[in-house]
């Protein structure tokens, strides 16, 4: 028997607060709610404003819908007019002409495949649909020799990016970026609002925020996969920086008893196998970074990931290890936010 499930809220948003402003006055601000779906999860943008204005908050939301259907438009594997999905049904070595945020994306994954010594890879999307985690339909696991057939063409040595072009160096090379693309988007949608000075950007968990008269509560969902109601394992205050969190429990199947999940270890080909429920990245340069690092540590081992995030002044670390009773053990790092 095989059941599936994809749940896309791993950090959920749990409460906003009122604080005193800096010289000890109450300062009473309209938060101004957009909400929406996109990337197939959903987004929550929150804002403040001193009246609430229906045209200038029409006109926010529509500007929000262009980023996010541009986005869509170029990076999502699940649109076949994307730039993405062309690129990757292309059967050609030849360079092709990318827009510039999808070259901005592309280049910065190379500085997280370098740092996880090729852990982090954006041309894993074969060996995702090979699993049945993409677009394609998923009949049932893979056989070794299948994966090893695969894993041939994967590997982010494979493609070239210069000047807003991109080359396969194997025309069965497919990318994904699934794992940075969200947090690329917040980043897009929280620099748009930049003259705003409380605002929360959410998209499929992955979350930045700006403070300055308000605490923005954040609640770490409880990395279980029965964790249908968006049960809480850890509440924190989140102000002026970035979350992302990467986990087994969002996206996984079971089959013949046997349970398989969305994150791929490039060098086995397979689901990692892990202790690790969740790790919740913490960073004060963007989404987009805590988004890839997140993924990038998911694929580590413990004692890696500790060791790695000591070298970083900027980040920080929540993992959430399942025992095998199914109790959880939470491990921070030193200044990771507490309750």
């Amino acid at each position: 028997m095989m059941i599936l499930a994809k749940r896309f809220f791993l950090v959920f948003i749990f409460s906003l607060i009122s604080c005193s402003s800096p010289n000890n006055n109450s300062i009473e601000l309209d938060i101004i709610s957009i909400k929406g779906s996109t990337m197939g999860t959903s987004y929550n943008i929150k804002y403040s404003s001193e009246k609430k204005d229906s045209s200038e908050v029409e006109i926010v939301q529509k500007e929000i819908e262009k980023i996010l259907k541009n986005i869509n438009l170029e990076m999502s594997t699940y649109i076949p007019e994307s730039e993405i999905s062309k690129f990757n049904s292309s059967k050609s070595t030849e360079w092709f002409n990318i827009s510039k945020d999808f070259s901005y994306v592309v280049k910065q994954s190379f500085k997280y495949n370098e740092l996880s010594d090729g852990r982090y890879d954006i041309t894993v999307q074969p060996l995702v649909n090979l699993w049945g985690f993409g677009p394609e339909k998923f009949l049932n696991p893979p056989t070794e020799a299948e994966i090893d057939s695969v894993k041939q063409f994967v590997g982010q040595n494979l493609i070239e990016i210069n000047d807003g072009k991109l080359r396969k160096k194997d025309s069965r090379v497919q990318l994904d970026l699934s794992s940075i693309a969200k947090g690329f988007a917040v980043d897009k949608i929280f620099n748009f609002l930049e003259n705003y000075d409380e605002v929360f950007v959410e998209i499929g968990g992955e979350i930045r925020t700006k403070s300055t008269t308000k605490d923005w509560k954040i609640g770490i969902n409880t990395p279980s996969i029965n964790n249908f109601s968006n049960d809480i394992e850890k509440i924190i205050t989140l102000n002026n920086l970035s979350i992302a969190t990467s986990g087994n429990y969002r996206n996984y199947f079971i089959y013949d008893d046997k349970f398989y999940h969305h994150e791929i270890d490039i060098k086995t080909g397979k689901p990692v196998q892990s202790q690790i429920g969740s790790i919740s990245i913490i960073s004060e340069e963007s989404c987009m970074d805590a988004d890839a690092l997140s993924t990038m540590y998911y694929t580590m081992k413990l004692n890696e990931i500790s060791d790695s995030i000591k070298k970083f002044d900027k980040l920080e670390s929540l993992v959430i290890l399942v025992n095998n009773d199914g109790t959880f053990v939470q491990i921070p790092s030193e200044k990771f936010p507490k309750n």
